[in-house]
């Protein structure tokens, strides 16, 4: 870019939409300080950049020895390949002789300890070969002047050697896989966006002029600064799930930490977004219940991989925890139900209003408003009482909740009445008895969760 500016201002004739680039065709030397500007930010980048570091955590995601949440789900093509991997397995298997599989079974045993360094970490050997494989690569490629992409050497070699030293068994195949061409697809994806949005930027620029050059600008930075914000939150959403295993001792208290946390987060949100539902579904305000439905859609999945993670959660505690563990285990069930009925309140209140469905007369509007009232007070007292580590008043708050459920049968029954006198239409009852009835589902799941929560805290000594 530098040279081809160089050459056409050193020729004053020269027109930028008549002159060729013959001077690029002979060698371009880059001035060193370009390349150590360009090094030097890359280095920064790589060890500042979440970015960075999550494209980093992805690949360690999919080249990980142990069990845990995978961040893809399985495909067709994914289960094809592993299910015909493991029919020549098998043959091979068959035909191999006795002693030379035995053989090859104890190059994958873990390494002894070694005097005054503990266990030999095996995926630290892994990530040794993997630096030096693709470095010898990228080398050669660079050498011969092949347009190699170091991202994919790197990449492909981090696969090709979790694959050889059996990072991918049975319980993960098809989900690594999966990754796998899904990464490969998306960049094959991204080079055709890039030629086709350099094709439509080249012409905007030819026929706007400046004024397309600085529309364009303005978009850029917009987008560059939106992106790094959701980036940003969905850093620490991922940062939130996450809880580290440290020793023995300290992994019971953080798990008590952990899902104090979680269920505080949790009813924080159902609080907020349960009176945001029924606050867009009397106001017909379509944007409150989408925006609602996104943040429920979120909850559902840090509900879903907190139960995704409970066996290595589990695994990881001391044996002479396991009523630790079965709390623990009941929390999280809970939690997910109550994410549950958060999705299946806030869906059919999007969906009616959505689709321009009568709006709710005033009598329900009155009813869900009193319902609206009650639930944040019920959660209110659930949090005090997680705060002030007060079990004590389990009591009233399993009396408010019978008092809240009498109310919901008795507006089920005022809905029956109004339906029969045709006051209400037969989709405006479907939206109206479903909210009702998971309502109550929410109610019976949220004293359910500050139950076992009081069975935590009483046996977390």
């Amino acid at each position: 870019g530098l040279e081809a500016f160089k050459s056409f201002i050193a020729d004053p004739l020269a027109q930028p939409d008549t002159m060729l680039m013959t001077v690029l065709q002979g060698k371009v030397k880059t001035p060193t300080i370009f390349l150590l500007i360009a090094g030097l930010i890359m280095v920064v980048t790589l060890w500042t950049s979440r970015k960075a570091k999550a494209v980093t955590k992805t690949t360690l995601d999919l080249t990980r020895q142990e069990e845990g949440y995978e961040r893809f789900n399985s495909s067709a093509f994914a289960r094809v390949i592993v299910r015909h991997s493991r029919v020549a397995g098998g043959f091979f298997h068959r035909i191999i002789p006795a002693t030379v599989l035995k053989s090859i079974e104890k190059r994958f045993e873990p390494s002894p300890e070694i005097k005054g360094a503990g266990v030999v970490s095996f995926d630290l050997v892994r990530a040794s070969v993997i630096l030096v494989v693709a470095a010898i690569l990228i080398a050669i490629g660079t050498s011969l002047k092949l347009p190699l992409s170091t991202t994919y050497v790197t990449f492909m070699v981090a696969m090709g050697t979790a694959l050889a030293d059996r990072a991918w068994g049975r319980e993960s195949a098809v989900y690594r896989i999966t990754g796998v061409l899904t990464i490969i697809a998306g960049w094959f994806v991204t080079a055709f966006l890039a030629f086709t949005a350099s094709f439509l930027i080249a012409n905007l620029i030819n026929l706007g002029g400046l004024v397309a050059i600085v529309i364009l600008i303005i978009l850029t930075v917009f987008l560059a600064i939106k992106t790094q914000l959701n980036h940003k939150n969905k850093n620490k959403s991922e940062e939130g799930q996450e809880l580290q295993a440290t020793t023995n001792g300290t992994y019971t208290f953080e798990i008590l930490s952990s899902c104090t946390n979680n269920v505080v987060e949790v009813l924080q949100s159902v609080s907020k977004n349960y009176v945001m539902v029924l606050s867009g579904l009397i106001s017909e305000d379509r944007k409150i219940l989408k925006n609602t439905n996104r943040e429920i859609k979120d909850l559902n999945l840090r509900a879903k991989e907190l139960k995704d993670n409970i066996p290595i959660t589990i695994a990881n505690l001391p044996l002479d925890a396991s009523d630790i563990g079965h709390y623990y285990i009941q929390e999280v069930d809970y939690l997910r139900e109550v994410a549950h009925c958060m999705t299946y309140i806030s869906q059919p209140a999007f969906k009616h209003v959505e689709n321009n469905h009568k709006a709710l007369i005033p009598a329900q509007v009155e009813e869900l408003s009193y319902l609206g009232q009650q639930v944040e007070h019920i959660i209110r007292e659930i949090l005090s009482i997680i705060n002030n580590m007060d079990v004590s008043k389990i009591d009233e708050l399993i009396k408010l909740q019978q008092t809240i459920l009498e109310a919901t049968d008795q507006y089920r029954k005022n809905q029956l009445k109004r339906l029969k006198s045709e006051l209400v239409g037969t989709r405006n009852s479907l939206l109206f008895i479903g909210l009702l009835h998971e309502t109550r589902n929410l109610l019976l799941h949220l004293i359910n969760l500050s139950k076992a929560h009081r069975d935590f805290l009483l046996n977390k000594e």
